[in-house]
């Protein structure tokens, strides 16, 4: 049996609701999109020297390591929303010339009828629901394989909900083994990966900018767009 490792991050959020069940559609700063993905590698120790050789050699570069955002912050690791442009462009250079692994992406676009119609108003199962139909892509037609999935730390990640995703995207394949772990993002490698994978993604559907996804586009096996309108 051949082991697999997934690594899973996120952009967005599921909420359609602030505190008070105040309905936040259309105001500022309300995220239009929940978007999952991942990567699934079987060589997981190369993908993670290539990302930490890539930040040990940004933190030596006169030219870049007085960036504020790597100088102010003796735990920086790469993050696409916040990092300088000059460092996002070089990553996905890297990105780029890597293999070895397969991307999957999942984009739910909120839609308040679904919200409340099939996640009975509830954020946390609308989240896992999204991850179950990204899961759903990767073990479709799989056997005889031993996972070791990882599931970036966030606010409403439970391991409980993350454990019934999976199960569910199993069905009742029994071939397959699978370990969970939830961790945080800083601490593996991998998940910057996926997180600039997802943010060319959300680039190309908010800022209408689909350079970043056009140059990485044979790194995605999949891209499924939920609940269109």
């Amino acid at each position: 049996m051949t082991k697999s490792y997934l690594f899973i991050d996120e952009s967005g959020d599921p909420f359609f609701y602030a505190n008070g069940k105040r309905l936040i559609i259309d105001n500022e700063g309300f995220q239009p999109y929940l978007i999952i993905g991942l990567i699934e590698t079987n060589n997981r120790k190369k993908l993670s020297q290539e990302v930490l050789s890539f930040i040990n050699e940004i933190k030596a570069d006169k030219l870049y390591n007085s960036i504020p955002s790597i100088s102010t912050h003796k735990g920086w690791y790469l993050h696409a929303r916040s990092d300088h442009p000059e460092i996002r462009a070089k990553f996905f250079e890297l990105i780029r010339g890597l293999d070895g692994f397969k991307a999957h992406v999942v984009i739910a676009r909120k839609n308040i009828e679904i919200f409340n119609r099939k996640h009975n108003n509830n954020s946390t199962e609308f989240y896992f629901d999204v991850l179950h139909h990204l899961l759903d892509a990767v073990f479709k037609n799989k056997v005889n394989n031993n996972y070791m999935i990882y599931l970036s730390r966030r606010g409403n990640n439970s391991i409980m909900h993350f454990e019934k995703a999976v199960k569910k995207a199993l069905k009742s394949e029994k071939l397959i083994n699978y370990k969970l772990e939830i961790v945080p993002s800083k601490e593996m490698h991998e998940l910057s990966i996926v997180d600039y994978l997802i943010w060319a993604i959300q680039r190309k559907l908010i800022k209408n900018e689909s350079r970043y996804y056009d140059a990485l586009l044979e790194k995605y096996e999949s891209v499924i767009d939920l609940y269109q309108k």
